[in-house]
């Protein structure tokens, strides 16, 4: 089984999931996304919305039936493609921290008025 993490700091602990998989048969192979994957962001979105349309409270009488909503659903959107509007303020690699952020940080606050 192919499990694919995103990449969420406690998926690294690469000692526990070694163990995880040595107690389930080693049938298990972990895939993690790069660190500064911010694109699967995108992706995430449009799971999100297929789970909600095909998925959710759905009862597929096959999987012919799952595969037949599944391509009617990717062939709606592609018909009446509609763009993520998305942004990524980007992270430093040595910090983790925002862009923005240590740009603004350094910025004094203005004192409030009295």
């Amino acid at each position: 089984m192919h499990v694919i993490w995103d990449n969420l700091n406690t998926h690294r602990a690469q000692a526990v999931w070694d163990d995880f998989n040595a107690r389930h048969g080693e049938r298990f192979e972990f895939h993690f996304t790069p660190l500064h994957a911010s694109w699967v962001n995108q992706i995430e979105l449009l799971f999100g919305i297929y789970a909600r349309r095909v998925l959710r409270h759905a009862s597929h009488t096959s999987t012919q039936h799952l595969r037949q909503r599944t391509e009617a659903f990717l062939a709606q959107r592609n018909a009446r493609p509609k763009p993520f509007r998305w942004t990524f303020a980007g992270f430093e690699l040595q910090t983790g921290e925002p862009k923005w952020f240590a740009k603004h940080a350094r910025t004094p606050r203005p004192s409030p008025r009295r």
